[in-house]
Parts: C-alpha cells; structure tokens; sequence
C-alpha cells in the first residue's frame, strides 16, 4: 500500500466515523426546546388513593407555552408537561405541530381536575378548552389518562413547591347518565 492510499484509506476512516457519530450529535429543535425548560415532580392522586408521578417540563412563560410539546415524536410514560398561568382563566389549547396524541388535564388554583381531553388528535387545529378556569394544564402520553383511572376531581400537586397550599376537597366527577 502507497503512502497516498493509506491517506486516502485512513481519510475514509476518518469520514465514516464522523457519520457514525453524527446522529448522536444531532439535536432535533424540539429536543433542545424542552432541554431549555425547568423540570419538577409533579404527583397526580386520584380518590382511589393511588399516586402517580411523573417528571415534568415547566412552561410558565408565553414562549414557553406557545412551544409546548410542538415536534416531539415521543414520551416515556413517567413525562408531562405543565403550563402553568398566573391567574385562573378558561384555557384553549390546540395540537398543531404535536406529532402525538395527548391526554390534557385542566386543573383549578385548589389543584383539582376540573376536565380531562384525553388521546388529543396530533396535528389538528381544533380547539380544546378547559371548560373552567385553570391555573395548570398537565399534559401526559395519550392514553394514560385512562391507564391510571385519573378522573375529574383527582388531585395535582407539585411538591418542591408546595403547591397547591391547601388541601381543599377536590369534587368527584358526576356519575354518568
């Protein structure tokens, strides 16, 4: 072998291992997205006196909230993400440029479920709102709503900042008629 091949040999090396490590340097805007966001515990109780809990992305700014989970391809079933508001208000959301379904849980100021959309349709422009004035929306995998029984009435809390402050009696869904 020349000198020149083994140049040109250890060059295509060279190249193939940069391509090889390319996907593992490659960050989707989505990804990076949420990587810029804070995370907390969030726990969900439900009258069944079962606990749920789950690592949540923060989005309690208007970017933040705009972004949402926009682009993201996946979600391990232990993630959410709440969009926290400062004052209660009737929330609309909507699932355009969300590539998976989602359960969405609208929660009061006392921690409450106050309405549930569950498995969302990805892509779509229709409005979803709360129904009633929230402070949080959770948003989970879709599916999980009813894997883990969560109903209207269950309760949210998030614990490394003591919210919500008191334990008011969250209402039980009505029965179905």
């Amino acid at each position: 072998m020349t000198r020149a091949h083994a140049r040109t040999g250890l060059a295509l090396l060279a190249g193939l291992a940069s391509l090889a490590a390319a996907p593992a340097q490659v960050r989707t805007d989505a990804a990076a997205g949420l990587d810029a966001l804070p995370r907390e515990r969030i726990v969900l109780e439900t009258h069944a006196s079962r606990s749920h809990e789950f690592r949540a992305w923060r989005a309690d700014t208007p970017e933040a909230r705009a972004q949402g989970l926009m682009r993201v391809t996946e979600l391990r079933d232990d993630d959410a993400m709440i969009f926290i508001y400062d004052s209660p208000q009737i929330v609309s959301m909507w699932m355009k440029n969300t590539y998976i379904p989602l359960d969405m849980l609208f929660v009061d100021a006392a921690g409450c479920i106050v309405s549930i959309a569950e498995r969302t349709r990805p892509l779509s422009l229709a409005s979803i709102e709360s129904g009633r004035p929230v402070v949080l929306v959770v948003e989970l995998k879709g599916g999980l709503v009813a894997a883990r029984g969560l109903r209207v009435g269950d309760r949210v809390s998030r614990p490394e900042v003591a919210w919500p402050g008191s334990k008011a009696h969250c209402a039980e869904r009505p029965p179905a008629r």
